[in-house]
């Protein structure tokens, strides 16, 4: 194994006060570990000693650990260890390795006859900012035992949640992906289906069943239970987000090329079989002619904390609408953004008293904007000189 890495050593846990900038607490009982716990963690219980930390890519598009482990030997010297090893969830079980008998600046020479594996050594992440490490070597190299180990550096500008989003790129496209939810067999009920959005900020997995007995049913995707389905009147929902919040789960596991499956204790209820999470093809006048509305309520984003607003789709025979109605605005320039892309550039003047009203069909009216796009299961955003105000996840039904 050669190593090519720029070495950092122990003092950089004295030089560097404890700055948990842009690191937030995972707010769920599992988290998985993402590319946000890349930075420098301290072990708080010891002096001068801990582990830098980075996630990094896998040719196969996973992604696995690397540590390097700052403390001292059996001879009271100061050392630095190696380790590598593949993200399992909150956990990561690593090969700990050694490097002995080179010489200060030594020239690099072919092999890694100074390099051997002593024991491995095993991080277990509680949230983005408190972990446990264990390490098993012989006696004669560190013996085995286990640490605290505590973030001190994050990454610059980053926020880690612990869920799936900490993952997605900066400059992602929104996106949405759905598998549909039948019965094992002909002759028992029910139907359901999973939606998954994902957007540069914010990833978001919906749930819902319907046609099914009224139980508790657990939901299991990929081989793992996740979460628990309550139906009362023959329905029922769970949604997970990351970053997550009060009302809804962490999303702390990917959901995509998983199959789907709820269970009533081991009795499978619903399932999407071989099937999984995939795009949804729809056009604009899909609806088999039958009369179809969906509104949705605008969530407001911050930084303009007044601002409301609603949307509302209708679709009956070969005409289309999609109109959206704001209100308490502030005077300014904004535009109206469907799945990343501006549909409208609108202005506030002081005479509209905070209100605007867009409307776009197809085909096109008078005094209406083209419909040439589709709104439903799409990240729809208002943005004020820039910045998003308000945004929603439209339905799809």
């Amino acid at each position: 194994m050669k190593i090519h890495q720029k070495l950092w050593v122990p003092a950089i846990c004295v030089l560097t006060s404890v700055l948990l900038f842009g690191a937030l607490p995972a707010n769920a009982d599992h988290i998985m570990i993402t590319r946000h716990f890349t930075g420098v963690w301290e072990k708080p219980d010891h002096e001068s000693q801990g582990i830098v930390l980075q996630i990094t890519d896998q040719l196969e598009d996973s992604s696995v650990g690397v540590a390097y482990w700052f403390t001292y030997d059996t001879d009271l010297e100061s050392a630095w260890y190696l380790a590598v090893g593949p993200i399992d969830g909150h956990r990561i079980d690593m090969v700990l390795y050694r490097a002995s008998g080179i010489d200060f600046l030594e020239a690099d020479v072919p092999g890694d006859e100074h390099v051997e594996a002593v024991g491995t050594l095993t991080l277990d992440f509680r949230n983005c900012n408190q972990g446990h490490a264990s390490y098993v070597t012989p006696d004669d190299v560190l013996g085995t035992g286990d640490f605290r180990i505590r973030r001190l550096t994050s990454i610059y500008r980053s926020r880690c949640s612990g869920g799936i989003s900490d993952n997605t790129p900066h400059d992602a496209k929104p996106s949405k992906l759905e598998v549909r939810l039948h019965p094992p067999a002909d002759d028992m009920p029910g139907e359901g289906k999973a939606m998954f959005w994902e957007r540069s900020d914010r990833s978001d997995l919906k749930v819902e069943v319907r046609g099914i007995a009224d139980e508790l049913y657990s939901l299991k995707v990929c081989e793992d239970i996740v979460g628990e389905i309550e139906v009362t009147e023959g329905e029922g929902s769970i949604e997970f987000r990351a970053p997550g919040n009060d009302s809804k789960p962490l999303l702390s596991f990917d959901p995509t090329d998983c199959p789907f499956n709820i269970l009533l204790g081991d009795l499978l209820v619903l399932t999407s079989g071989d099937a999984v999470l995939a795009e949804k093809q729809t056009g604009p006048h899909d609806n088999d002619g039958e009369k179809l509305e969906i509104e949705a309520d605008f969530v407001n984003t911050g930084p303009a904390p007044d601002a409301r607003g609603e949307a509302e789709f209708e679709m009956e025979d070969d005409e289309t609408e999609f109109s959206v109605h704001l209100k308490d605005l502030a005077v300014g320039g904004y535009t109206l953004n469907v799945a990343g892309e501006e549909q409208a550039a609108f202005d506030v003047m002081e005479e509209d008293e905070g209100e605007m009203k867009l409307k776009f069909t197809d085909p096109q009216k008078e005094n209406t904007l083209l419909l040439d796009f589709d709104p439903r299961g799409q990240v729809i955003e208002v943005l004020m000189d820039g910045e998003v105000i308000l945004d929603l996840l439209f339905p799809d039904t």
